[in-house]
């Protein structure tokens, strides 16, 4: 079964020529590589097309403007010959199993789509990165093999290239800034086929640094507020599931709820302890796990839990006063 691997890129000169000849030492490459410019403006495609003269399955496809990665996406699939479209982002590494243990997936579990996850130690160094590296292996390592999903991640992911053109891809009309288009396509997905996610189908990932995942987790989570509301669906496993949900919202108010028992009446210690008891259900067994494997990194992990465990509670208190006060959209009306 011949299969494709699609690189959106857009400025990726530091990155795309790691990213590409990681993919070409992997076992079971695929037969072609497309890089699909998203009009770069520095030395993307001409990094791409040097490669291009020792690997002759690389293939530089140009957009005709910049449409983001989602648009770069469909575009390559459409152009792409493989019967399996492999899916990454321009500044991941691929491992030496990464496409064969999908594959084995596909055949195993009979799967019409797989997601992948991160490789526990990032590119780039740094305490941000290194904790959302473990944090994203860890909650979804944990389950220990394949299992079904609803979320396909165009970052790390393949699907059959038929059921890809029969749903129609990644969605256009989501509106700009929403951040929403590998959920829509999952939920998609999952109407008539099989989505898998297989914790050994991992890639090296270059990660936000503090400032830009702070950014990201709150407009992520008030989007998934709107979505949430609508069809009022955790996640079955994996990072947003229902437990980890309310032990993140539970940080900030175990927190405040010592603050008022100290300061106004003992009684806010039963709340206290309440959330207390939440949030450690929800994420006992991730500080267990750095305790073990990573015992020096205990303390920050802790620290950076909590802050982006705020971070994402009030994200969520955003996109619901958004939803209450009427601006629930995440797709343009027809």
């Amino acid at each position: 079964m011949k299969a494709s691997l699609i690189i959106p890129a857009w400025n990726a000169e530091k990155t795309i020529e790691d990213c590409i000849l990681s993919a070409i030492d992997a076992d079971k490459c695929p037969d072609e590589i497309l890089i699909v410019d998203d009009c770069s403006d520095d030395k993307t495609a001409d990094i791409v097309l040097q490669l291009k003269k020792d690997h002759t399955r690389i293939k530089l496809l140009k957009m005709q403007k910049n449409s983001g990665p989602s648009t770069a996406r469909d575009y390559g699939v459409n152009q792409a010959k493989g019967e399996i479209i492999f899916f990454t982002d321009s500044d991941t590494v691929f491992l030496k199993n990464t496409f064969s243990n999908c594959l084995s997936t596909f055949k195993k579990y009979k799967a019409d789509a797989v997601s992948g996850i991160y490789y526990p130690e990032p590119i780039n160094s740094g305490k941000t990165q290194y904790y959302k590296a473990l944090f994203f292996y860890y909650h979804f390592m944990k389950y220990k093999k394949p299992f079904p999903y609803q979320t396909f991640n165009g970052q790390i992911g393949a699907i059959k290239k038929k059921v890809y053109m029969d749903i129609g891809g990644y969605n256009k009309d989501i509106l700009w800034g929403m951040d929403y288009e590998n959920e829509e396509l999952g939920r998609r997905i999952i109407k008539g086929y099989s989505l898998y996610l297989d914790p050994f189908f991992q890639v090296k990932h270059n990660f936000p640094n503090f400032n830009k995942l702070t950014r990201t987790y709150f407009l992520r989570v008030s989007t998934w507020m709107l979505i949430f509301m609508n069809d009022l669906k955790f996640e079955t496993k994996g990072p947003a599931n229902v437990d980890s949900g309310f032990a993140a919202i539970s940080i900030p108010i175990t927190f405040f709820s010592l603050f008022l028992a100290i300061l106004f009446s003992i009684n806010y210690i039963i709340v206290f302890i309440i959330f207390l008891i939440i949030w450690l259900n929800g994420y006992f067994k991730f500080y267990k796990f750095i305790f073990e494997t990573r015992p020096k990194f205990l303390i920050y992990s802790l620290l950076l839990n909590i802050w982006f465990s705020s971070v994402i509670s009030f994200g969520a208190i955003w996109g619901l006063l958004k939803w209450i006060f009427g601006k629930r959209a995440v797709i343009k009306k027809a």
